[in-house]
């Protein structure tokens, strides 16, 4: 925990119903930039160094308790009668001492760390009540206002419901994050007096504390986005667009070639190494990680993959896949999750491989399939060469040994495996293991010599049939495609 933040703990509002976003997901668990809202709020918390926060559900409780287990403890506020009966009940897991209380909204994703910690020192230093954040609005409609005596004090925050004309005009808005004295908040929150509608509003501590002799400081913001609330999906997608040019911004100053970031869509949770180039159109998501070097795009898009050191995606999609060093991989290639692609490998045009190894040095340049297959170093896949893993009941695996040569139109019929240094020919049909070294073909595929001797002329000697491999009966090997 950090030194400005020792000795602090923090209560993050989640219960309300959230109706202006007309989901029916809990408002604090719609996605932001690959997470939910609630988690930027915690991660900024345990940025400022406080490391569980209380969070007080309600709406939608069971998926929000769930969504934060681990992150936070949770107490849930049944029924719910407004924010300071939240923090009533959000006090109440709070056992270690301490003597600052951060109260902030599960729906407000944007505010930096840095607000955290500088409204805990600016309570501490004055040795104030309360510290609030405040921010000014062109248009503070629906926000309460800080209302503030002639020499700039505060005296009260004023709901809009309950201003007059010249308080409504007044900019600058409370935005609902706040620093407490922790025994006063303790001592003072079951003061808090019910409105008209049975509901205990937060805001009304701050008349309370300067009817106690106590002083209300407050820490203005620059720029109001960065402590907007999410109340509607318009709302929603600003914030969306404005956690994202940060994040770019961020990975671009720790040495990131970006090209366009307008075009650029990269989740919080991925990291990219040190002159990495990010071409437009490119999506990265979940918990990507790019390594150095590395290139990825134009239009790729990229899911809970791992892209090695000097390696180019580019027009294509990965989905929790591995690629190594050295390899590329597009355009128009598809990983889908479980594929483990080695170094130096090419993956081109069409390129289609699932749940399975590719060794380093291997090529799969033209249009194929690879599934439940493990594929050894420096094979040749050849074009249109197929695993067909699926008898339509189960899948089946296949193996292919190292400095294989597939060649074009070969289908492997699972389980099937070829061995080191084998050969197929064009439009082999491998039905039964291929032993090492050997080359097959046909269909079924035999080795090519016996195919010889099984079609020399019957008045050279030859028996047609004394040597031919018998051709497979019954439907346990016949496979019912290659997905």
């Amino acid at each position: 925990m950090s030194e400005e933040l020792t000795a602090t703990a923090a209560i993050v509002l989640a219960a309300g119903q959230g109706t202006r976003m007309r989901s029916r997901i809990p408002k604090v668990l719609h996605p932001l930039a690959g997470r939910p809202i609630i988690e930027h709020v915690l991660v900024a918390l345990s940025a400022a160094g406080v490391e569980r926060p209380v969070v007080v559900t309600g709406h939608g409780a069971e998926a929000v308790e769930a969504a934060v287990d681990g992150r936070a403890t949770t107490a849930r506020q049944e029924p719910q009668l407004g924010t300071a009966d939240a923090v009533r009940v959000g006090l109440g897991p709070i056992t270690d001492p301490a003597t600052d209380i951060i109260v902030t909204m599960g729906d407000a994703p944007l505010q930096p760390p840095e607000l955290y910690r500088n409204l805990v020192a600016e309570r501490r230093r004055r040795g104030a009540a309360i510290a609030l954040a405040s921010a000014r609005h062109e248009d503070p409609t629906g926000y309460g206002r800080v209302v503030r005596d002639l020499e700039g004090g505060v005296t009260a925050i004023v709901e809009e419901r309950d201003a007059d004309g010249p308080t409504r005009a007044i900019d600058e808005v409370n935005v609902g994050t706040y620093a407490f004295d922790a025994d006063w908040l303790r001592g003072s929150i079951a003061r808090v007096p019910a409105s008209a509608s049975g509901e205990h509003y937060l805001t009304d501590l701050v008349t309370m504390a300067i009817a106690d002799g106590r002083e209300v400081r407050v820490v203005e913001v620059a720029d109001a986005t960065d402590v907007m609330g999410i109340n509607d999906r318009v709302m929603l997608a600003v914030a969306e667009e404005r956690l994202r040019r940060r994040i770019a911004e961020e990975h671009m100053r720790n040495g990131v070639t970006i090209v366009d970031p307008a075009t650029t869509r990269i989740d919080a949770g991925v990291e990219i190494g040190q002159d990495a180039r990010i071409e437009p159109w490119t999506i990265l998501e979940g918990a990507t990680v790019i390594a150095q070097d590395a290139v990825v795009g134009p239009h790729a898009h990229v899911r809970d993959s791992r892209i090695g050191p000097r390696t180019r995606v580019w027009a294509s999609v990965l989905e929790e896949s591995s690629v190594a060093e050295d390899a590329q991989v597009g355009p128009y290639a598809h990983l889908r999750p479980g594929s483990d692609v080695g170094a130096r490998c090419r993956i081109g045009n069409f390129a289609e491989i699932k749940k399975s190894r590719v060794g380093a040095g291997s090529q799969q340049h033209h249009f194929s399939y690879i599934g439940d297959a493990d594929i050894g170093e420096n094979v040749n896949i050849g074009a249109g060469s197929v695993t067909a893993n699926y008898d339509g009941t189960s899948k089946h695996p296949t193996t292919v040994g190292d400095r294989v040569k597939l060649g074009v139109d070969t289908m492997m019929v699972a389980p099937v495996t070829i061995g080191e240094g084998a050969t197929t020919g064009a439009g082999a049909v491998v039905t039964r293991d291929v032993a090492p070294g050997k080359t097959v073909v046909g269909m079924p595929a035999r080795p090519i010599e016996l195919r010889r001797r099984s079609t020399a002329p019957a008045d050279a000697g030859g028996d047609p049939s004394a040597d031919a491999a018998p051709v497979p009966t019954g439907t346990d090997r016949n496979s019912q495609g290659g997905g």
